[in-house]
């Protein structure tokens, strides 16, 4: 037996034009070039201090919360944010961190 076409319209793929595909393929190529250069810039000596130097407050951040230490934790937060506005407008991507929520600890 034949199979009967049921009443529901069949929606019709909508086909991409030329200039729409060329769109899509150069903002590939943006992005393939904005990584390019951010290896690039990864290899500089300056670059890799900052990002060292990113890494070891994260740890320190870390390990502040472990034990529990929160006037540490917002010091290295607010060292913290520098760092990564400097690596940001530099193109490179920063990895978000656990940083403290609240207030802050008076100061005795």
């Amino acid at each position: 037996m034949a199979k009967k076409k049921s009443k529901v319209a069949i929606k019709k793929r909508k086909r991409r034009s030329d200039e729409e595909i060329i769109q899509d393929l150069q903002s590939r190529i943006r992005e393939v070039k904005e990584r390019q250069s951010a290896k690039d810039m990864q290899k500089s000596p300056t670059m890799k201090a900052s990002i060292a130097a990113l890494r070891a407050v994260d740890r320190a951040l870390e390990v502040a919360a472990n034990h529990g230490e929160t006037g540490l934790r917002h010091a290295l937060a607010d060292a913290r944010k520098p760092l990564v506005e400097f690596l940001q407008r530099a193109g490179l991507r920063t990895p978000r961190a656990n940083l403290p929520r609240g207030r802050r600890p008076k100061v005795e």
